[in-house]
């Protein structure tokens, strides 16, 4: 679990730093950046909700979670979608439409 923890904090710090980067170049146009943003935070939130509907059904058929597993996934999920933010942006900066 530590491992797990210690990898998505790496890739965590690097997705952050690729989405303060991106807010802070000036070498796009602003209609550019808010096309990639837009489509960085669809990704982002598909991932919550795809993340979050696959938890509760798992909880309607098989397991009772306490509150303290409840809240590790939806801080899990919270993660893995600044991790997915990022990335996306990070993509689309490379090969921007």
């Amino acid at each position: 679990m530590i491992t797990i923890g210690a990898v998505l904090l790496i890739v965590l710090t690097y997705a952050l730093v690729t989405a303060v980067n991106f807010f802070k170049d000036t070498e796009l146009s602003k209609e550019a950046k808010e096309k990639m943003r837009d489509k960085s935070f669809r990704a982002a939130f598909i991932t919550v909700i795809a993340g979050w509907i696959v938890f509760e059904m798992l909880m309607v058929m098989r397991i009772d979670p306490s509150f303290e597993i409840y809240r590790l996934v939806m801080l899990g999920l919270v993660i893995i979608s600044f991790i997915v933010f990022g990335l996306n942006l990070r993509v689309q900066n490379h090969r921007p439409d």
